[in-house]
């Protein structure tokens, strides 16, 4: 065997091909990596694996494969092969191991690239790593493929053609039209690649590439093996019975895979595995079936997004599946779920379901838990001092946004504070929301609102500044830090003829509340508002509630007085919206549980009214107000870093000394070795 390896081994150094093909390689690789990263301001190997390197090894493996059988065939050095004393197999895997060492030589170019990158960003060590385990993985198994075909091929050419095809199927089944993809799509290899190009690998996956491979050399060997006498139905019957376990190996392949288990996640933090928070849930939820609905295209970001996610949280044993639904493409099926947008999602546990704005672990895991509960969290609006009503279709009603919080999987309520046992129904609230009263509460129910959020409460408050009591509303908001302003808020950056309704897209914070509407620049109305203030010398000596601010005025913004007459010298920007968060974590890592009071502070009770909740931006800042208060104890644990991609933008300079140092000296580095070769050559 190490004979025959070396003697494939010294056949490859001394053939001119390896060294085009190297160069080439190396040219067209490198061009794509400047590209990848010029184009995408990424220090990300992952989009270079999947983008280039998966569809260079489709050209190089058939090449290799070919001249390795099928030209030995042709020229005849094969049946001298042959009549070595040697098994056929230890042919078959020499040639294998020297073929699958030239392609990792070329897919460790990798390792040129991101030692250039470290020079400018950060690049994720620990997708690197994986994704070049993953290639080695898929160059294994192109050669193995190659190999098998080149054995019962008689000419080179037709070798390469064939494999090339082979190859070149297997790597577009996740293109094909749904009805051929959803039943070929597990064999093909690309789906088993993406988990390494994110930084976690499955045992299930390296078995995939392992025993296909294996099944390639079996075919391979079983090609070139002595015929063995016998009569012609002899002969076709053992090629029929060859056919069929080629077919059944290929066939039992994805459920073999996918029985083995385990995984290893090279990810800081273990990113790309669930928490032991998310698992807590799935354990709670039980086999209820769980279905995320991407609205995006086939073949997309989006959705390899949800198949990641998917495999996440089967692995951590969920009942989960997807469902991918393409907005151009099945218009009426996509209105009919209510979602037409491109990159959106909602997600469905049992009957219930709701929206949900990307993947994250804490999002996905967030839902879950609050959709699988058999009692559903109860958002409760205070009534009964004229706040605005749930059941009131009107302008000033919150009919709108009382159905979009159902769909959210909330138990929608009233709560009348002066009713009988009033105090025990409020604590039973996920969130209470005393939406703009228009007269003065009792004292008793400012207890009950006191107490509830002194005891780890979670609190909404928006104001009326036509016909409410500021200031006891601010009784109730200073202890956390907040106050409302006595005037209203009028702004010149509102809608036409009307300084009232104040248009803002300023959203100071990356709080949760806000930033999807700071990423997408979607502005908020807020009508008749007043000013959310920090209660003066609050906090100036450390301790208490953090506060935070969510939206905030133009800077041109001023007060006008009850009557509407403007303010002199009170220009300048103001909050009309803030939270006060007293959360406070009990434990370390995973096992970390939340307690505290969370506050959230709106200056105008109209941003949830059936008028403006259609309007911009309302309804999403008020439903995820809502859900960022109420948002349930035992998950905060199932937050995750994100781990984006470094970021940088390469310059002039930069991209010219990549171009030299991945491309130009690497390339000039293969042709060293061409004049030794050429001159070995000519000597015969």
């Amino acid at each position: 065997m190490r004979t025959l390896l070396k003697r494939e081994l010294t056949s490859l150094s001394l053939w001119v091909g390896t060294y085009a093909i190297a160069v080439g390689f190396i040219i067209i690789s490198g061009v794509i990596f400047i590209n990848e990263v010029s184009s995408q301001n990424s220090a990300d190997l992952a989009s270079y694996y999947a983008n280039a390197a998966t569809n260079l090894l489709g050209l190089v493996c058939p090449v290799l494969g070919a001249r390795a059988l099928a030209e030995e065939r042709g020229n005849g050095a094969l049946l001298v092969s042959l009549s070595w004393p040697v098994p056929r197999w230890a042919l078959v895997l020499s040639k294998f191991i020297a073929n699958t060492l030239l392609t990792w030589l070329l897919i460790s170019l990798a390792w040129i690239y991101y030692s250039q990158l470290t020079h400018y960003a950060h690049p994720d060590r620990a997708r690197a790593e994986a994704g070049y385990l993953g290639m080695l993985l898929l160059a294994m198994l192109f050669n193995a493929i190659s190999l098998a075909v080149s054995s019962r091929c008689s000419t080179s050419v037709s070798a390469f053609f064939i494999s090339f095809v082979v190859l070149l199927f297997l790597l577009v089944v996740k293109y094909l039209p749904g009805g051929f993809r959803d039943h070929l799509e597990s064999f093909g290899p690309l789906n088993h690649l993406d988990p390494f190009l994110r930084g976690i690998i499955y045992f299930s996956d390296v078995a995939y590439f392992v025993i296909l491979s294996a099944a390639g050399l079996l075919a391979a060997t079983y090609a070139i093996s002595r015929r063995r006498a016998g009569s012609d139905i002899q002969i076709y019957a053992r090629r029929a019975l060859a056919v069929a376990a080629s077919i059944g190996v290929v066939l039992a392949t994805p459920g073999v895979s996918n029985a083995v288990s385990g995984s290893d996640d090279l990810t800081p933090q273990k990113r790309e595995t669930v928490s032991d928070a998310t698992k807590g849930v799935l354990k709670k939820v039980g086999n209820v079936p769980i279905v995320i609905t991407g609205f995006t295209q086939n073949i997309s970001q989006g959705a390899a997004e949800i198949n990641t996610t998917i495999r996440k949280y089967k692995a951590a044993g969920a009942n989960i599946s997807s469902r991918i639904i393409d907005p151009d493409v099945s218009p009426a099926l996509a209105e009919a779920t209510g979602i037409t947008d491109y990159e959106t999602y909602s997600i469905q546990v049992g009957e219930k379901k709701e929206p949900i704005d990307d993947l994250v672990e804490s999002t996905v895991t967030s839902a879950i838990a609050q959709l699988g509960q058999a009692k559903q969290p109860a958002a409760c609006f205070v009534q009964g001092n004229g706040e605005r009503d749930i059941s009131d279709p009107g302008a000033e009603g919150l009919t709108s946004f009382a159905a979009r919080l159902r769909i959210a999987g909330y138990a929608v309520d009233k709560v009348f504070l002066t009713a009988k046992g009033a105090q025990d129904l409020v604590n039973q609230c996920a969130v209470v929301v005393e939406m703009g009263p228009r007269t003065t509460l009792a004292q008793p129910e400012m207890q009950i609102l006191s107490d509830f959020a002194k005891a780890n409460g979670r609190l909404i408050v928006a104001s009326d500044s036509v016909r409410g009591n500021t200031d006891q509303m601010n009784q109730l908001l200073n202890p956390w830090g907040l106050t409302l302003s006595k005037e209203s808020i009028r702004d010149p950056e509102s809608l036409a003829d009307d300084p009232a309704a104040v248009v803002s897209t300023r959203y100071p914070t990356n709080s949760p509340v806000v930033d999807v509407l700071d990423h997408d620049k979607t502005p908020v109305i807020f009508n008749n508002s007043q000013a959310v203030d920090k209660v003066p010398g609050f906090g100036d000596q450390g301790g208490g509630p953090q506060l935070t601010q969510l939206v905030q005025s133009s800077p041109k913004a001023y007060k006008v007085d009850a009557n509407g007459k403007t303010l002199p010298n009170t220009n300048k920007v103001y909050t009309l919206a803030a939270l006060s968060d007293s959360t406070q974590i009990q434990g370390n890592g995973t096992q970390a549980v939340q307690y505290g009071t969370i506050l959230g502070v709106v200056g105008s009770a109209e941003v949830a009214s059936n008028e403006y909740q259609k309007s911009f931006g309302d309804q999403e800042f008020f439903i995820r107000l809502v859900q960022h208060v109420a948002r349930a104890n035992d998950i905060v644990a199932a937050y995750r870093e994100v781990g984006a991609n470094s970021q940088f933008n390469i310059t002039g300079p930069q991209r010219s000394s990549l171009i030299r140092k991945t491309v130009v000296f690497p390339g000039l580095a293969a042709l060293v070795f061409v004049p030794f070769v050429l001159w070995r050559l000519k000597r015969g």
